[in-house]
């Protein structure tokens, strides 16, 4: 299973919104630091915005800042909005297959995409965000 660029940016932004909670981050900034174009960037961030991970700040001085505390943004809920899809094999978006509908393959997929999804379903942000050297706390 590949996440697309669009989500692995997504999660990297946040990332860095989630290390520095006090202050709004500039896309320019986050474009030089990750050594990608602003313009697609730009798509992420309003991606993230419509989706109720990060506020856009407007200004001079604007920016992005996550929409809530790190240990409240679940990593499934982003990775399912930010990705079109989960389709990991044609056969799930309802293409020709002459294996369908008795493919074992598709079954064994489908419970792979599953466990991914669950591993980052009991994630947060706080969870991958914390300065090296600082674990987080890690659910009880």
């Amino acid at each position: 299973m590949r996440l697309t660029l669009h989500t692995d940016y997504a999660l990297r932004i946040l990332m860095a919104l989630a290390r520095a909670p006090e202050r709004t981050v500039s896309v320019d900034e986050l474009a030089r630091d990750f050594a990608v174009s602003k313009n697609h960037l730009m798509k992420v961030a309003q991606n993230l915005s419509s989706g109720g991970f990060a506020v856009a700040v407007r200004g001079r001085r604007g920016g992005l800042r996550l929409a809530r505390p790190a240990d409240e943004i679940n990593l499934r809920a982003v990775a399912e909005h930010m990705e079109p899809d989960f389709h990991i094999a044609e056969c799930f978006s309802g293409a020709d297959c002459v294996f369908l509908p008795d493919c074992r393959l598709k079954s064994l997929l489908g419970q792979a995409k599953l466990a991914f999804l669950q591993t980052l379903g009991g994630r947060s942000l706080a969870d991958i965000s914390a300065p090296p050297g600082l674990a987080p706390p890690r659910p009880g």
